[in-house]
């Protein structure tokens, strides 16, 4: 690949370059001329092809590594989320709301501005983090909004308490009425509605809430600035508001006002119904994953089978261990999974679910090993989204088949010394699995699944360190990985699980200058101090967009 040295207009010299590249190498200096790398070697070769136009910028021995892809975020979810009462969402995530009765007084004063009949949406709460120990009840919510319906999810998501205004959109006025709904979706405990509502009837009736076009345009944005401050130069966005979120996320990356490149799954928020309509519309018109550019890509089709892994709700094969008779939310059985993975498969369209459990992880490796045993087609590079919960036998039967899973590991940053609780000391040695994953040849990537977990660095430390920051205990670490291995996992893994590994995803010649500078040496400070390394620069098609 030629290029045109007349000047380069940016030269990086005297840093820790991570290349990423096949030969994992650590160089000094890289130059940048339009939008592409153009230079990646030693501060004193690049010095001799700049001059008095070029951009100078001395990285004092801080690192240089691409931008994180961060592989399943929700930018528009994300953003809907504010501290303020009039936030379309309010933030009652634990560094918001540290208690129950805080998040009931944050029900009570939102009220008073709101109108009777206008719906008070909140996302973040973990009850395992307040010390009352508990979900709020459908009387303390009634009595705080007795004339707005209430909204107050889980922060893992797919768990939801609503008071008795919100349950009248399901025609649910007594537990005789539940029945309408499946087993244990509109949860009825000693003859009696609690308010929980799970699952795929929770996101049906979530899709009542009116998030305007306005508000969600305002989200992107709002999003767009924390990847910027974290690090985060490319996004798969893993679903949004249904109709009006795909125009506006392909409008305003066209427009170039969201600069982050976003590959956008064919997923709602608000459930199957909504999920299946959007996918089944995209394969009746004959049109494949990857269609747009660099900017804006449709990417894959998506669908959920199972739960949280906070909360916990997800589908596993054993019961839970803190408490076996809690439900284990599946939305989708076996052979419907295996059937849709068969449809997509044969659209020549890149599949994934969201499966945190064992059991519908295990749904979705038969499936595509059913799908495959008519038509093998590993170069769709099909997903499994969070994939949290695994065993050995799983991860070599996806090694197979080229599956590349993406892994939710900053949730161990957040609930990691629950998950022993949740799961038992068996099942936490396979639990966000990367070194399993790596060991066997699967092209694993990280993400952070934002609103939920941390992004940025936090999917660096977690993968390295298996540290619960939150209560401040070391979790099992078994599925520790080096910093370069995770480094990997968290930049051209993620573009090769979007076809975009020629283009992005590691620092060399001849591509896309999305780039950012970190506070300090990842490589030479303690793997612990990870956590707090600063993104001090972050720099998208060649332009720095953020500054510390």
């Amino acid at each position: 690949m030629e290029f045109d040295f007349s000047y380069i207009d940016t030269a990086f010299i005297n840093g820790k370059v991570i290349t990423v590249n096949e030969k994992d190498e650590i160089l000094e200096a890289v130059g940048i001329k339009g939008n592409k790398i153009v230079f990646v070697g030693l501060t004193e070769e690049i010095l001799k092809i700049t001059d008095d136009k070029t951009r100078i910028i001395d990285l004092e021995g801080k690192t240089l590594m691409p931008g994180l892809i961060d592989s399943h975020y929700h930018p528009i979810l994300s953003g809907l989320l504010g501290e303020g009462l009039n936030a379309p969402m309010i933030d009652t995530f634990y560094g918001n709301c540290k208690s129950l009765d805080e998040m009931l007084g944050m029900v009570r004063e939102a009220v008073k501005i709101k109108k009777p009949g206008q719906w008070i949406s909140m996302m973040g709460y973990e009850p395992t983090l307040f010390p009352e120990q508990r979900h709020p009840t459908i009387e303390e919510l009634d009595a705080a909004a007795p004339d707005n319906p209430v909204h107050c999810m889980h922060g893992g998501g797919h768990i939801c308490m609503y008071n008795t205004k919100a349950l009248e959109y399901l025609d649910v006025y007594t537990p005789k009425d539940a029945e309408k709904y499946p087993q244990d979706e509109v949860e009825v405990v000693d003859g009696r509605l609690t308010g929980m509502v799970r699952g795929h009837t929770h996101f049906w009736l979530w899709g009542k809430v009116d998030y305007t076009q306005d508000d969600q345009e305002r989200a992107a944005m709002k999003a767009h600035q924390h990847c910027l401050q974290n690090g985060i130069t490319s996004i798969h966005d893993c679903g949004e508001c249904d109709k009006p979120s795909y125009h506006i996320m392909q409008k305003l990356c066209r427009e170039g006002k969201f600069k982050v490149r976003s590959y956008m799954m064919l997923h709602s928020i608000f459930g199957k119904r909504y999920s299946l309509a959007d996918n089944n519309h995209f394969l009746e018109l004959g049109l494949t994953s990857g269609l747009g550019d660099e900017h804006f890509k449709i990417g894959s089709s998506k669908f959920m089978i199972d739960g949280g892994s906070g909360g916990p709700s997800c589908a596993t094969r054993e019961p839970y261990c803190h408490n076996p008779n809690l439900p284990r939310e599946r939305d989708w059985e076996r052979e419907e999974v295996a059937a849709y993975i068969k449809k997509i498969n044969d659209a020549e369209c890149q599949a994934t679910a969201h499966a945190i459990g064992d059991l519908a992880i295990e749904f979705m490796v038969e499936g595509y090993e059913q799908a495959f045993a008519k038509n093998p087609r590993p170069d769709l590079r099909h997903r499994i989204e969070h994939c949290t919960i695994v065993d050995q036998d799983m991860i070599n039967r996806m090694a197979k088949m080229n599956i590349c899973p993406s892994v939710n590991v900053s949730s161990i940053q957040k609930l990691g010394a629950k998950f022993v609780d949740f799961y038992g000391e068996e099942r936490n040695k396979y639990i966000c699995a990367i070194r399993s994953m790596i060991d066997a040849g699967v092209k694993c990537s990280l993400h952070s699944d934002t609103p939920s977990y941390p992004a940025g660095i936090a999917l660096l430390d977690s993968a390295v360190n298996r540290y619960d920051r939150t209560v401040g205990v070391q979790c099992d670490k078994t599925q520790a990985v080096s910093v370069l291995e995770a480094v990997r996992c968290a930049t051209i893994n993620g573009a090769y699980s979007s076809f975009e590994e020629d283009i992005k995803g590691s620092v060399e010649v001849g591509k896309l200058a999305d780039l950012i500078v970190l506070s300090d040496d990842i490589l030479s400070i303690s793997p612990m101090e990870i956590y707090n390394l600063d993104v001090e620069m972050t720099m998208i098609d060649g332009v720095i967009e953020y500054q510390k």
